[in-house]
């Protein structure tokens, strides 16, 4: 019987040292001069003004007026795979905000129409 940590990395070929992840925690952005001037930068929405998005490493996205504007592919990519969801509060086009606000407020009113009223 072996005793001991068994290690799959042989069979994995030549694998570059994978670089330690860099922290970014405590970091807040929100749109930057520079992407605001690129036309190649993408617009993201979000359906609550200031809302926060924080990214894998940390970083803390800001939606300064329900919106950020980036040219970080990374920050792009990240976005695009959570924007237009069922679920999610960001969108890629702004008009879809106004749709999530309108389905909040009808679930809000229908929610304090029931409330309070028991069912037999």
């Amino acid at each position: 019987m072996a005793i001991g940590a068994v290690s799959s990395r042989h069979s994995l070929g030549n694998l570059q040292e994978a670089k330690p992840a860099i922290l970014r925690s405590g970091e807040s952005i929100g749109s930057t001069p520079e992407a605001l001037k690129d036309p190649l930068a993408q617009t993201f929405y979000h359906s609550v003004p200031g809302a926060k998005f924080i990214m894998p490493d940390g970083l803390e996205l800001v939606f300064f007026g329900g919106q950020l504007t980036t040219n970080d592919p990374e920050i792009i990519q990240q976005l695009s795979a959570v924007a237009n969801k069922a679920t999610s509060m960001i969108f890629t086009k702004r008009e879809d905000t106004a749709v999530m606000s309108v389905q909040a407020a009808r679930a809000a009113a229908d929610a304090a129409d029931t409330a309070g009223k028991a069912t037999a």
